[in-house]
């Protein structure tokens, strides 16, 4: 069934236009991933679809009553309200039509016209019908199967909400928009702030849904389990690609090896008519010669197809550290309740860790008391030889807000590095 169109969308800023021209259909059941480079208007798409944002020119046409909602990146909440409560607050449409559900039944009741029995039993008929449709008729072990699924513990669901962390309330924002189970599911990087068994749970709870869902997720694997079609925004144009993330990689590489040869083939043929017509054109064969150059001018010209790249990362060399990076002895850490008792081992020069763990375990305090930002409850971090740390920090507090893109990446160690350098840097990651 057909939920969502759109055609002829176009979206631009002061930098030029984001897409132009766009247009595709959602029908029930389909999970399409939306994949591009940054900076492409993703985004910027999934609040047009959603009625956040306006374009430039085009329309979005919703069909069959269709709702449509979109993920929020940042959390809003009413103030007081614990953790299940909020939840609960995601199902209050159903649980308004419950409530008509029971009016409707006392009025039909005490109702003595058969005309007015017949309109109350129809009203009667369509709220039941609704409500298990949404399996509202078991709201609160619903909201727990979800709660539960993204990583809640049964001992929080009385805590107010702002006593949990930005990432908390994000997968919150998830499990909202999972409990009202619009028509049209609009995911914005859903698998955020996630552990892997949350992301687990996530992949199968998507895959059994009957909504439609448009989804913006950089995480190939959660695509590869979740979707059955992929659009492609770059270069201002949308394609579509049937199958999951693996699918179109390969029909992409195919395609675009397809689109190669032809424009190939274009350039050849008009570049062996314009030697044609050079040789031509002042002799005997000038019409044939003014024919062709006809011909050629009434050709549309295919553009080069491009490939979206991949940033090019790399670290620069080093100055050689000793044997042992990082030796840790019974390191102990706890806040409300503990978080690691007794940690020790030996990170030795060229391995890499990695440190897993539910949300809330305290991963990012122990990365944080290894960097001495914190001091531990309980034994000892010893750096080895030379050694210097660099730390991606989830929450960018690590960027100075105040500074312009350059002077923020800019290395404090290096004041006397070359901006052009600085530039190349920023170009590789899409930033201009």
């Amino acid at each position: 069934m057909l939920l969502l169109s759109c055609s002829g969308l176009s979206r631009g800023f002061d930098e030029g236009p984001l897409f132009e021209n766009i247009g595709f259909e959602l029908q029930a059941g389909e999970r399409v991933g939306l994949v591009g480079p940054n900076g492409v208007g993703k985004t910027t798409l999934l609040r047009i679809l959603a009625g956040l944002d306006q374009p430039d020119d085009g329309e979005v046409r919703l069909h069959a009553g269709a709702r449509v909602r979109l993920l929020r990146q940042q959390p809003l909440f009413e103030p007081g309200r614990t953790l299940f409560a909020e939840a609960r607050s995601a199902l209050d449409e159903w649980l308004a039509a419950h409530d008509d559900m029971i009016r409707t039944a006392e009025a039909l009741a005490h109702a003595t016209q058969e005309s007015e029995r017949k309109a109350l039993a129809a009203r009667y008929d369509r709220l039941n019908e609704l409500l298990r449709h949404h399996d509202a008729y078991h709201v609160d072990h619903h909201i727990e199967q979800v709660l539960d699924g993204l990583g809640f513990r049964r001992e929080d669901y009385d805590r107010p909400i702002e006593t949990f962390s930005g990432g908390q309330q994000s997968r919150l924002m998830l499990a909202k928009l999972l409990l009202a189970s619009p028509d049209v599911m609009l995911l914005d990087e859903p698998s955020n702030h996630l552990d892997i068994d949350a992301t687990r749970w996530l992949e199968e709870y998507l895959v059994k849904q009957p909504e439609a869902m448009l989804i913006v997720s950089h995480d190939r694997y959660f695509l590869d389990r979740v979707v059955n079609k992929i659009f492609e925004l770059h270069k201002r144009r949308l394609a579509s690609y049937p199958g999951n993330f693996q699918q179109y990689w390969r029909l992409r590489q195919e395609r675009y090896e397809q689109e190669l040869k032809a424009w190939q083939a274009q350039r050849d043929y008009i570049a062996k008519q314009e030697e044609y017509i050079r040789r031509v054109h002042y002799g005997q064969l000038h019409k044939q010669a003014a024919s062709r150059q006809k011909a050629i001018d009434k050709v549309e010209r295919l553009e080069r197809p491009t490939r979206i790249e991949s940033p090019h990362m790399h670290f620069g060399s080093v100055r050689r550290s000793g044997d042992v990076v990082l030796h840790v002895e019974d390191l102990s850490k706890s806040y409300d309740r503990p978080l690691f008792k007794d940690l020790s081992f030996t990170l030795h020069r060229g391995k890499r860790l990695g440190i897993m763990g539910p949300n809330g375990s305290g991963k990012t305090t122990l990365l944080r008391v290894l960097l001495g930002e914190e001091g531990p409850d309980g034994g000892k971090v010893q750096r080895g030889h030379l050694v210097e740390f660099g730390y991606y920090d989830q929450h960018l507090h690590t960027l100075p807000a105040d500074k312009p893109v350059l002077r923020a990446v800019w290395p404090d160690a290096d004041l006397d590095a070359e901006e052009q350098s600085i530039r190349d840097l920023l170009g590789r990651f899409g930033l201009t």
